[in-house]
C-alpha cells in the first residue's frame, strides 16, 4: 500500500508539475520580454524578505504533520480533529504576524536595495508581496492532513490545476498591458483560490474534523508538540537565512539589476528543485508510515535505496546545469544576462550539496528528530552570513554562493546524517560518510568528463546547445549506469518499477 501510495503520488505530481513548469517557464519568458529586468529583482528581493518573516511559522507545520502519521495509521479520528484544532489556531496567529511584521518593515526596505530604482507604487508592490505572504496562512494548513494521508496527489491536482489558468492569465496580461500590478495580483488572486478550494476538499474527505472540532490534545501530545516546535523553530531560523538572504545580499551590494539576472537562474534551479521534490514529496508521508510501524532495519535499507536515488538525479542535474546554464540564457532572454562561470559553478555546486541533504531531512523529519540538532541551525545560519559577505567583499557575487556551500559542507550535512543513524537507525553514520565521499568524488569526476565534452560542441548557437544538451544527457547516465549497474540500491528499484512498467503494457 505504501509502494502503490508513493508511486501515485510521484506520478501525478511529476506529471502535473511539468505541464506547469512549461507555462511558468514560458509566462516568465514574456516577463523578460515585456518587462525591465529590474522588475525580476524586484520580484525576488521581496520575495526574499518575506521568506525570512516566515520564520514566524516556526516549523509547527512540519511538527504538526509528524504527529498525524500515528493516529492516521491508527484512525484515531479525535487526535486527528485536536492537531488540526491547533494547527487552525497556531496558524492565524501566524498570518497576523507576518502581515504586522510586514507592515513594519514598510519604511526600510529599501534600505536593502543599492541605488533603488524609479519604479512607481515600488511599495504598493511591497504591499502585495506582504498580503500574499499573510493570507496563505489563514487557509493553506487544511491541506496538511491530505498530505499526510499519503494523497499529496490531491493536492497537486488542485496546486497546478490553479497555477496552470494563472500562469496563462499572467501571460495574457503582460502582452496586453505590461502591467507588473496586475501580474502580482493574478499571482494572489490564484493563491487564495488554490488554498480555498484545497480546504473545502479537506473538510469533505475528513468530515469527522467537524465531528470532534472540539477535542483537545492530551497534556503529554502538547509538551510533545511544543517541544517540537522549539526545536522545529531554530531549524527556520537557519533555514530563512540561508535559502532567503541570497538575493537581498545580492541587491545589497551589487543591485536590483544584478539581483533581476540571478533571479533567472534561481528561477530555473527553482524549477528543477521543485520537480524533483515532488519525488521527495510524494513518499513522505510513506517514509513517516514506514518509521511508525516497521522496524529500524527495514527503515535504514529502504533510505539507503532512497539516498542513492536521490544521489543519481542530483549528480545528473547539477552537471547539467553547470554545462548548459550559460549557453541557454542568451537563448532563451536574447539579452546578455549571463553570470561568470566560477558563479555558475557555485550555483550548481549548491544545487548538488544542498539535494544530496533531501533524503535525510525527509527521513530525520519524518521520524520526528527535530530536537537532537535544534542548535545546528544557528551555527549553520551565521557561518553562512558571515562568509557569505566576507566572500562578497573578495570575489564579488560567487562568493555569496561560496558561502553558501560552506554552511552547508562543514555544518548541515554531517550533523543531520549523525542525528538521523544516532537515533533513528541506532547505527554509526561512518558508513554514510564513506559512501557520501564517494559519491561526491564521482560527481566531480563526471562533471569533469561531461563539461569538457561539452566545450567541444563550441559556443552561440542553437545547435551546440541541442549537441551540449545531448552530451549531458547521455554522458552522466551512462556512467552510472556501468558503475552501479549491479548494486544493491539499482537492483531495489529496479525490481520495484519493472512488475509496474510490465503490469501497464500489459493492461
Amino acid at each position: 500500500m505504501r509502494s502503490t501510495n508513493s508511486l501515485k503520488n510521484v506520478a501525478v505530481n511529476i506529471g502535473s508539475q511539468l505541464l506547469n513548469l512549461l507555462l511558468s517557464f514560458l509566462c516568465r519568458t514574456v516577463f523578460i520580454w515585456t518587462l525591465d529586468a529590474v522588475y525580476l529583482g524586484v520580484s525576488s528581493l521581496f520575495s526574499n524578505i518575506l521568506s525570512l518573516l516566515s520564520v514566524a511559522e516556526l516549523g509547527i507545520g512540519t511538527a504538526i504533520t509528524f504527529s498525524m502519521y500515528q493516529p492516521l495509521a491508527k484512525n484515531d479520528h479525535k487526535k486527528l480533529a485536536a492537531l488540526m484544532g491547533l494547527y487552525k489556531k497556531a496558524y492565524h496567529t501566524i498570518g497576523g504576524i507576518v502581515a504586522v511584521a510586514g507592515l513594519a518593515l514598510t519604511p526600510f526596505y529599501r534600505l536593502l536595495i543599492n541605488n533603488p530604482p524609479d519604479i512607481p507604487n515600488l511599495t504598493l508592490i511591497y504591499l502585495l508581496y506582504v498580503f500574499s505572504s499573510s493570507v496563505t496562512y489563514f487557509l493553506s494548513y487544511k491541506q496538511t492532513i491530505i498530505v499526510a494521508d499519503q494523497k499529496s496527489y490531491i493536492c497537486a491536482l488542485y496546486q497546478y490545476g490553479f497555477s496552470i489558468t494563472q500562469n496563462i492569465i499572467q501571460i495574457l496580461i503582460l502582452f496586453a498591458t505590461k502591467n507588473f500590478i496586475l501580474y502580482l495580483c493574478t499571482q494572489i488572486l490564484f493563491s487564495f483560490f488554490t488554498n480555498f478550494f484545497l480546504a473545502r476538499k479537506a473538510e469533505k474527505m475528513y468530515p469527522y474534523l467537524k465531528t470532534y472540532r472540539n477535542e483537545t490534545l492530551k497534556k503529554s501530545d502538547r509538551e510533545s508538540i511544543v517541544k517540537n516546535i522549539k526545536a522545529m523553530f531554530l531549524h527556520r531560523i537557519g533555514g530563512a537565512v540561508v535559502n532567503g538572504t541570497d538575493n537581498i545580499l545580492i541587491s545589497k551590494f551589487f543591485g536590483l539589476t544584478l539581483t533581476g539576472i540571478y533571479s533567472n537562474y534561481f528561477l530555473i534551479t527553482n524549477m528543477l528543485s521543485g520537480l524533483i521534490a515532488q519525488i521527495f514529496t510524494g513518499i513522505a508521508a510513506s517514509v513517516g508510515n514506514l518509521g511508525a510501524v516497521e522496524s529500524d532495519e527495514r527503515s535504514y535499507h529502504v533510505y539507503l535505496s532512497i539516498h542513492f536515488a536521490g544521489f543519481w538525479i542530483f549528480n545528473f542535474c547539477s552537471i547539467a546545469l553547470f554545462c548548459l546554464f550559460n549557453p541557454f540564457i542568451p537563448l532563451w532572454t536574447h539579452k546578455d544576462m549571463t553570470l561568470s562561470v566560477l558563479t555558475v559553478f557555485f550555483i550548481a555546486l549548491n544545487f548538488y550539496a544542498t539535494g544530496m541533504r533531501q533524503v535525510t531531512l525527509m527521513f530525520k523529519n519524518a521520524f520526528g528528530l527535530f530536537w537532537y540538532d535544534r542548535y545546528k541551525a544557528i551555527v549553520e545560519a551565521a557561518v553562512n552570513f558571515i562568509a557569505s559577505i566576507l566572500l562578497a567583499r573578495y570575489i564579488g557575487v560567487a562568493g555569496i554562493f561560496l558561502g553558501t556551500f560552506i554552511s552547508t559542507i562543514t555544518v548541515d550535512f554531517w550533523v543531520e546524517a549523525v542525528v538521523l543513524f544516532r537515533h533513528g537507525f541506532h547505527r554509526s553514520a561512518a558508513p554514510f560518510f564513506s559512501r557520501y565521499l564517494f559519491y561526491f568524488v564521482l560527481t566531480f569526476a563526471v562533471g569533469f568528463l561531461t563539461w569538457y565534452c561539452c566545450s567541444l560542441t563550441g559556443n552561440g548557437s542553437l545547435e551546440s546547445f541541442i549537441m551540449k544538451c545531448a552530451i549531458c544527457l547521455i554522458v552522466p547516465n551512462v556512467l552510472l549506469l556501468i558503475i552501479f549497474y549491479k548494486s544493491k540500491e539499482f537492483t531495489y528499484f529496479k525490481k520495484l518499477l519493472l512488475p509496474l512498467l510490465f503490469r501497464k503494457r500489459h493492461r
